[in-house]
């Protein structure tokens, strides 16, 4: 929920409590009753509707921190899942990285053997690199 929002949600709550006051003070001034008991009625008023707007402003409070909470695990849950399956892609891709340098390498010896078999003289004989270097 954004700050804006919330800002919006408050004022909402406030406008609202401010005029069931406004409305329950007008209703007890106008009512046929004597001063004092007019003002009684106006404080027990006032304690219950601030009893309410405190048990309102809790219960909003604590779904709030509810939905941010559940909104935290799943961020987390949806990261894990992310970085899991980037684990996999990378494994995925080191294993085709290493086929691919094996084939290169069992290209390059092929394609090797054949370059000295259409060589004359260098082909025919069955020595290794090794050999021959150990020769000279």
């Amino acid at each position: 929920m954004s700050n804006n929002e919330q800002n919006n949600g408050l004022a909402m709550i406030c406008a609202f409590f401010t005029g069931f006051m406004a409305g329950a003070v007008i209703s007890l001034l106008y009512a046929p009753s004597s001063g004092k008991e007019t003002r009684r009625k106006i404080r027990d008023t006032s304690i219950d509707a601030k009893n309410r707007t405190v048990e309102f402003a809790n219960q909003t409070s604590d779904s709030a921190r509810q939905g941010v909470q559940t909104m935290m695990e799943q961020g987390r849950e949806s990261v894990h899942t992310i970085v899991d399956s980037g684990k996999e892609r990378i494994q995925q891709a080191g294993e085709q990285v290493k086929g691919a340098v094996e084939t290169g390498r069992k290209v390059s010896a092929d394609v090797r053997t054949k370059i000295a078999g259409s060589i004359p003289g260098v082909g025919n004989t069955e020595e290794t690199d090794e050999e021959a270097t150990e020769e000279a």
